[in-house]
């Protein structure tokens, strides 16, 4: 029978999970005794303990590491000696080598009266190598008893877990309920557990040694709880913890009178519950673990029951190991073998000397951050032994060089005015180019031309200094124009966007009430304040008295995300953004008449970083275009078109931009910052394998404090540990404070706080905001960001996150407080809790009684209050919001309860195309479990994630599919019905294929050829109602005649829809498709069971025909209202005077020109996307506009807006059935989204009222 050994003891096995393969190394010094003398008691030892013969073998058929004791004959002893005068180094280090190549069972080395001795790590503690250092010194009594060995230990162990009490035992155990306890891992990390280990040392002076002895002996308590207190009280400060859990190693020999003498490895760590609460002192606390440890000894035999092991894991994370030895020095362990990724080690001898060892898994700290921690350690015990009975919460455990914030000491450049600087470049070098926006290039005199005469216009209009400049004007370069103009005539710009939600515009401008709003024209007022057109602006007299603006002058306000529900107002002064200029420019040696890349909003601080450095360096601006910024293909070809220097980009937003794409071409020449957010590994490994020579700089700070005051420059290849922000910018001083306001040790999170040059006025309206405060050093202002962070050994700065309910969103910063106001705002809506989860915002509400609201209805009224970044992914009803035992909003529950709801019942991919779609999904939001029918912006994607999949089914499908057609398209399978190849993107779509016989919905496409209008309408209908739909055949529109256009379209549908009712549905112009089809869908033999009509006259006519500007600009109209941003007065009259005398295709090259109507599109893809979609326009609306309209025998169900007064009549010419027509009190872009409509469609197609519609006329 094959012998498998012997089973390890709990103790072993604890040590062999960590590494099996790991040696014990030991140096014994061995004085007055020779070497001939040392080995003859070595093998008599040998002869003594099987535990000096243990070997270590994995049996086939036993589970696990397995022991067998070999006799003294088969042991593979490697003994030797040295020559009188051998390197002593090079000794150690072979006989290292030859442990490793040989694998002796046992390694004994002697040299100048030293042994080397390695041994498996799992054979003997340090204390039974004590006792060997005394075997071979020759002391012991003769014939004293022969103690137990450890086979003998390991069976009797074994046994008892099999007793009578093994129950009870485990039952002690499982009371602990350590499972919930967390571990002491060090936020400080800098990797992943690795197994291998690292050792610090450092020898105790005396003095404390014998101060903490006699505490001992005076409290009544062993020096093993009071250094397991003290250790435990350290690392809950340095984690913020107050409960957590760590190993102490403790020697059941000590317990058992059998063990004494015995040779093994008994040591084994117990867990330990460390609770700091408030008032506990170093002694109470040692007290209370005292008092653990008697109570926990008296079960240790139990610990090690497999089913035991996962409660208690999180005892290796950090422990402690306390040695009595009779020398120290005589003893040197070389190395210390324990499970425990974090252990302290206490030597103490009888001559009172001490020493401390720190083991540490190298994987996960550094050795600069465990000598730090063991000097920390040694100071923190110097503390206690000074106030052993004081609050611990009261002690301090800052190092000397600690107390000090962070500053930059070194001399610096005076702050240069940034409009000086701009005019001293139109005078010198007029004609350099200073501000590219698209096709359009400005010159230095140009930009110093127009803002003079912009800023004449503000100072007629009585703005100066400290008075705010509401900007409300696209991306373009008229907003970074007026921005310049209103530092000329002295006052303060606020950016702002028309495309926001026009609630959160008024509520911005009611609270800020600027002396006078900027905008493109007075047609698209948003309120009662004083406005100027840019047309007025620009062509006003220059500035007829220049403006002295001093530095505490307002340079401009930026709105931000509030806790109290509302956008909070930030200010910053001319000498902030001066001295922010300046010193970045200094610090990241930004480069003079360089091109400088500007791809993030104008409405955030981020990008200042390249803006105004630029011209203060007499470079030119590359203000790129929201088609570049959000188009993989589009980023890079602008930047092979337009090289760029340097670039200041979020990095979630360049990864998303760079895709899987190569990188020569896409990064600047010189310079990149990131900023916003933390970087990721992925990209960081991206930038070190491109090698692209550009110098990386990670920024940060918040807007509060100008910009930012902390960077580095990133070295690629040292990863994330690279990112740590370790340069403070300009006069500034950074703290890292607890909540009592106090300087927290290096290793421990803390509220980021900074003083000086760069800190704002403070919010708008709000003097006494508790953010600001006061620098008790210097008296400057003092702004606390919110932000946790940490100073890592080197002294660097690590971002952990926030402390409050703030996040950052792809580099937006928000209020969760804010979103959950607007949503308590909305119609119905009793609670409102807000969570993020990943990358994505969940929302969880109580509705009133009554009042339950799908939920884009939900979401629509969002977003007339919030932009999109702060829109929630999920919008979850619940009967009440979940509380934890303290009554608290147990927010965990919640996150599952999201998660369950999400997951649900996923669908299927059917086919490659949908399954390849499927796989790119996964990957970019990083979620294994996703279906078909999944809402793409539902489950956690965004406009970056967006950029990401096109790009990525471009590289990997070979496909080519517009960049906003996952805005249009938001699920896989729509998706996939809308690429090039697998699945037709022209004619018959499926849009929810319900089951069943019931009638069906055919929606008719409209002269942009797709089915995006019915989006909000397809999601009223719900899923159980049939819908479907036909999107235009592009070239067939332009080369076939109606007839056979119409043919293909109904050849297109699946004979299987014959067999159940069909209405065919079109809105505006689409109506007009729809009549025209039913005849040919009739000869086919489809059952059509209504025409339903949306508020069009089918008596129109093309108004304007043969003036081909003019219907240009007709359609343009048209297309920005569809989309919510209507064209005003003045840009209308000027396009009109651009499209004189010019046709269709001409004219859409000049209108793609202008910034303006770029901006008013709110076009995602390409240029040329955006081309071939008006001409498409065009054709479609002409053609269905010259066909002559038939005569038909099916009801037609009529809704009209009220921009149609009767349209019966109208309709009636068309059908020899009756019309049905029903009058909604909304906008003609606003029907389709109207719930009126959806609920009178479901009414109509119930199939309980199908025969009746089929057979007879429609009532009214």
């Amino acid at each position: 029978m094959m012998d498998l050994g012997l089973p390890l003891s709990p103790a072993q096995k604890q040590l062999a999970e960590a590494n099996p393969q790991a040696y014990r190394w030991v140096r014994m010094t061995l004085t007055g005794v020779a070497p001939e003398q040392v080995e003859q008691r070595l093998r008599e030892a040998l002869e003594q303990h099987d535990a000096l013969r243990l070997r270590y073998l994995r049996p086939h058929g036993a589970t696990g590491l397995r022991q067998r004791v070999v006799a003294p004959h088969e042991l593979r002893l490697d003994w030797r000696q040295a020559g009188a005068g051998s390197d002593v180094v090079a000794w150690q280090r072979d006989a290292q080598a030859q442990c490793q190549t040989q694998q002796p069972d046992l390694l004994a080395w002697w040299c100048d009266q030293q042994l080397w001795l390695a041994l498996p790590a799992c054979s003997l503690d340090l204390h039974s190598l004590e006792q060997l250092r005394g075997k071979l010194l020759g002391q012991g009594t003769p014939g004293e008893a022969e103690p137990m060995q450890y086979s003998d230990y390991a069976d009797w162990i074994t046994g008892l877990q099999l007793d009578e009490d093994a129950e009870q035992g485990v039952q002690f155990w499982r009371n602990l309920a350590l499972q919930e306890v967390p571990g002491m891992r060090l936020i400080e990390r800098y990797g992943m557990a690795s197994g291998a280990r690292g050792c610090v040392q450092q020898a105790l002076d005396p003095a404390l040694c014998g101060a903490l002895k006699a505490l001992a002996a005076g409290e009544a308590l062993a020096i093993e709880p009071l250094a397991l207190a003290a250790w435990g009280a350290l690392l809950a400060r340095l984690n913020g913890q107050r409960h957590a859990q760590l190993g102490l190693q403790h020697d059941p020999r000590d317990d058992y009178e059998q063990l004494q003498g015995a040779f093994g490895l008994f040591e084994q760590t117990l867990p330990m519950q460390v609770h700091v609460s408030e008032h506990a002192s170093w002694v109470s606390l040692a007290r209370q673990l005292a008092r653990q440890l008697e109570n926990a000894v008296l079960w240790q035999e139990y610990l090690g029951q497999a089913e035991l092991l996962p409660e208690w894991r999180a005892s290796y994370q950090a422990g402690l190991r306390v040695q009595h030895l009779a020398d120290i020095k005589a003893l040197q362990a070389l190395s210390f073998d324990t499970p425990v990724e974090l252990q302290l080690h206490w030597l103490l001898d009888d001559a009172g000397q001490g020493q401390l060892a720190l083991t540490y898994d190298s994987g996960l700290y550094r050795r600069e951050q465990m000598q730090l921690l063991l000097r920390r350690y040694v100071h923190w015990i110097g503390q206690l032994l000074q106030a052993p009975q004081a609050p611990l919460d009261g002690l301090d455990a800052l190092l000397a060089e600690e107390a000090q914030p962070t500053a930059l000491d070194a001399e610096l450049p005076a702050d240069v005015d940034i409009i000086e600087r701009l005019r001293a470049h139109a005078r010198h070098q007029p004609h350099s180019p200073a501000l590219r926006d698209g096709r359009q290039l400005l010159s230095y005199a140009e930009v110093d031309a127009l803002s003079d005469r912009v800023a004449g216009s503000l100072q007629q209009a009585g703005v100066g200094p400290d008075q705010v400049v509401a900007l409300l004007l696209p991306r373009g370069a008229q907003m970074l124009i007026a921005m310049l103009a209103c530092f000329k005539a002295g006052a303060a710009y606020l950016p702002l966007d028309p495309a926001l939600p026009p609630l959160r515009l008024a509520s911005i401008l009611e609270d800020c009430q600027p002396a006078l709003v900027l905008q493109l024209d007075e047609s698209g007022q948003v309120c009662e304040l004083p406005s100027l057109s840019w047309s007025q602006a620009s062509s006003a007299e220059p500035l007829a008295t220049p403006v002295a603006s001093a530095p505490q002058h307002l340079a401009y306000v930026l709105y931000t995300s509030g806790t109290s529900g509302k956008p909070k107002g930030v200010q910053i002064e001319q000498g902030q953004l001066r001295h922010y200029a300046s010193r970045i420019t200094h610090a990241l040696n930004l480069p003079a008449g360089a091109h400088y890349g500007l791809v993030s909003s104008l409405l955030a601080d981020l990008g200042n970083t390249v803006l105004y450095p630029a011209w203060l360096q007499g470079g030119c601006v590359h203000l790129l275009s929201q088609a570049s910024v959000t188009d993989a293909q589009a980023f890079a070809d602008e930047l092979r078109e337009h090289p760029l220097d340097v670039l200041k980009i979020v990095p979630s937003h360049l990864e998303a931009l760079i895709g899987e794409h190569p990188l020569e071409g896409v990064l600047p020449r010189q310079v990149l910052v990131l900023g916003g957010e933390a970087v990721s590994e992925s990209l960081l490994a991206r930038l070190a394998q491109a090698g692209s020579g550009c110098r990386l700089y990670n920024h940060y700070g918040p807007s509060e404090t100008t910009v930012g005051v902390l960077w580095r420059a990133i070295d690629s290849e040292q990863g994330i540990s690279g990112t740590a922000l370790n340069q403070v910018l300009g006069n500034n001083r950074i703290y890292l404070l607890d909540e009592q306001q106090r300087p927290v040790p290096g290793g421990q999170a803390g509220e980021l706080c900074v003083a000086g040059a760069s800190v704002g006025r403070g919010y708008l309206g709000d003097v006494g905001s508790s953010a600001f405060g006061q620098d008790r050093h210097s008296g400057a202002r003092l702004y606390r960001t919110g932000d946790l962070a940490l100073r890592q050994a080197d002294g660097a700065l690590r971002i952990l996150g926030r402390n409050d309910q703030q996040v950052k969103i792809r580099g937006f910063r928000l209020e969760l407080a804010e979103v959950e106001q607007a949503l308590r705002g909305v119609q119905g809506v009793q609670q409102a809790a807000v969570l993020l989860d990943g990358e994505r915002l969940l929302a969880f509400i109580v509705e009133q009684p009554g009042q339950g609201r799908a939920e884009h209805l939900l979401r629509d009224d969002l977003a007339q209050q919030l932009p999109e970044y702060m829109l929630p992914a999920g919008i979850f009803a619940l009967k009440t919001l979940p509380l934890n035992s303290n009554g608290k909003l147990d927010r965990q529950a919640l996150l599952e309860r999201a998660r369950q709801r999400l997951q649900g019942a996923r669908v299927a991919p059917v086919g490659e195309l949908e399954s390849a779609v499927l796989d790119i999904w996964c990957r970019v939001l990083g979620v294994e479990d996703l279906g078909v029918t999944d809402n793409f912006f539902a489950i956690g994607g965004h406009s970056l994630a967006a950029i990401k999949v096109v790009a990525l089914i471009r590289e990997q499908l070979g496909l080519h599919p517009p960049t906003n057609l996952l805005f249009e398209r938001q699920t896989v399978r729509e998706l996939v019905q809308g690429l090039d190849q697998g699945a037709s993107s022209e004619g018959w779509q499926v849009l929810n294929d319900a089951a069943g016989d019931a009638p069906a919905l055919l929606l008719v496409h409209g002269a942009d050829g797709n089915l995006k209008d019915y989006r909000t309408l397809l999601a009223q209908l719900g899923q159980s109602q049939a819908v479907y739909g036909l999107t235009a055949f592009d070239e067939q529109w332009q080369s076939q005649d109606m007839d056979r256009l119409l043919q293909r379209y109904v050849q297109s549908i699946p004979e299987s829809l014959k067999q159940r009712p069909l209405v065919v549905l079109g809105w505006c112009l689409a109506s007009r498709l729809a009549l025209l089809l039913i005849a040919h869908l009739q000869s086919a033999g489809f059952n059509i069971m209504a025409l339903a009509a949306v508020d069009h006259d089918p008596q129109r006519s093309l108004i304007g025909d043969g003036d081909e500007g003019g219907q240009l600009l007709a359609d343009l109209v048209f297309l920005c209202r569809s989309r919510s941003q209507p064209l005003g007065d003045t840009l209308r009259e000027r396009l009109a005077r651009q499209l004189v005398d010019c046709d269709y295709a001409e004219g859409v090259s000049r209108l793609l020109a202008d910034a303006e109507v770029r901006e008013h599109l709110q076009w995602h893809g390409a240029e040329a996307e955006l081309q071939a979609a008006m001409v498409r326009y065009r054709t479609i609306k002409t053609r269905l506009y010259e066909q002559a309209l038939p005569v038909v025998d099916v009801p037609i169900w009529l809704w009209r807006s009220n921009a149609h007064r009767d349209l019966r009549a109208a309709w009636q010419t068309h059908t020899r059935a009756a019309v049905r027509d029903l009058s909604l009190d909304v906008g003609h872009h606003a029907i389709l989204a109207e719930p009126r409509l959806s609920a009178d469609l479901l009414s109509l197609l119930a199939p309980s009222t199908a025969p009746q519609h089929q057979a007879e006329k429609v009532p009214n």
